[in-house]
Parts: structure tokens; sequence; C-alpha cells
């Protein structure tokens, strides 16, 4: 009765929909081309000497394993995530998921993390008052569900007055970043145990400051030894 009277319609076409974006708006959506770089996920333009440093990760730290992103900037993705990150748009998050889906089995680095728990990019207190919800988890969590994966919640950020990341270079976002994301003290002293193979999941891959920090932290609990980055969307000016 409720579908009925308020039915759910895509939130691109207007369209009739299982859910807030039709398969046929999510497909239109840019996937990130190839080649890429193996390494930080980048598309790569022209010729590379080695496939694991691109331009954009060369000289940087290495603390994950490997991030592949599933969608590549453009109009209508970026307003998706800005709906689903500014606007309340948490709905949009089960309706995106399918896509981190369908880059993960289109990721054969990933065949060796099939026990691997999904980890979200924490937020802090304040964000999460002001949002009410941490967009990173909004996004896993559907994940998990599709992949039959246990999600894990082993971070968590520290509010600490540093400016936004989207007002920083890069080298400053890093420094920002290792001040902000630290270990659950169960996490940290071994009273809860995590997989040797984790994947961190995150809305936009920038600069890739924020899961960098967050995968050094995760590397240093114990069980830890591999740590993959998944993202959903990754940002076209970084290459």
């Amino acid at each position: 009765m409720l579908r009925w009277l308020f039915p759910i319609t895509c939130s691109l076409c207007g369209k009739a929909s299982e859910l807030t974006l039709c398969e046929d708006c999510l497909a239109k959506l840019p996937r990130v081309p190839r080649p890429i770089c193996l390494y930080c996920g980048a598309p790569v333009i022209g010729e590379q000497q080695d496939a694991y440093h691109c331009p954009a990760c060369k000289g940087k730290p290495r603390p994950f394993d490997f991030a592949r992103s599933a969608l590549l900037t453009g109009n209508e993705s970026m307003d998706l995530i800005h709906r689903l990150k500014y606007k309340g748009a948490s709905h949009l998050a089960a309706a995106l998921a399918p896509a981190l889906c369908e880059q993960w089995h289109n990721t054969p680095e990933l065949a060796q993390y099939g026990n691997a728990a999904i980890v979200p990019v924490p937020i802090g207190k304040l964000h999460l008052r002001r949002r009410g919800y941490n967009q990173a988890e909004e996004l896993a969590r559907p994940l998990a569900k599709m992949l039959k994966l246990p999600l894990r919640e082993p971070l968590q950020r520290i509010d600490v007055k540093t400016d936004s990341q989207t007002r920083l270079s890069a080298a400053e976002r890093l420094k920002n970043a290792r001040l902000i994301y630290h270990p659950l003290p169960a996490y940290e002293t071994g009273a809860k145990a995590l997989p040797s193979h984790v994947v961190l999941v995150d809305d936009v891959y920038t600069t890739g400051a924020t899961v960098r920090a967050c995968a050094a932290v995760l590397k240093r609990l114990p069980g830890v030894q591999k740590v993959a980055v998944l993202t959903l969307l990754r940002v076209k000016n970084n290459f």
C-alpha cells in the first residue's frame, strides 16, 4: 500500500524503480576507464614504465596494497555523491552500492580477499551529528550484505582542530589525516580481532590521504596482513 501511495522513483530519470536509482541510470554512470595504475587505481594516459607507479602515487607512502574505484567523476555521479554526502540522501547508498559490487567482481586482485572484513572509513562525532549518518558506512553495509562478508568498524575519527580536507593540498591532507584516524582500543589490544585481509570502503578517492592514513592504522592492528581500498568515486582531477 505504501509503495502504491508513495512509489519509488529514480533520482535521475524519475521513472519508477526498485531503488532510488534505476538500473539503466546506474549503468550509464561513467566507470573508471582502463588502463589504470595497478596500485592506486587511477586511469593512466599514454605509456607507463611501471604499472604500479603512476604520477598520482609515485613517491607517496604505500600503506594499502591496492585501491580501486567504481565510478569516474561526471556531472551526474558528482551530483549523486553531493546529495548522499551533504543533502541527507542516505537512501542513495543502497542504490549506488551495486556499482561497488560490480567493481569488486571486476577486480581479479580481490579474489584473495574472499574471507575479508569490510571496513568503512569513519567520520567524526561532529560530522555524524550534523549529517545523521556516515556515508561510507551506508555504502559498506549493503556491499557487505551482497558479498556475504562481515562489516567491522575498528577505526575512529578523533575530532581535532584541523582544516576541512576539501580545502587542503595533497601533502596537507595526508598530515591532517594522520592526526585524526585511530584504532578503537578493543581492536588495538586484540580483544576484538580482524581477519588477515581487510577492504577499506569510502565514498570518494581524491588524493588518497584519508585511505592511506586509515590503511596505515589497520596494518598495525593484530592479525591484519593486507588492506585493499574500494571507493565509489574517483576524482578526475587527480590524474
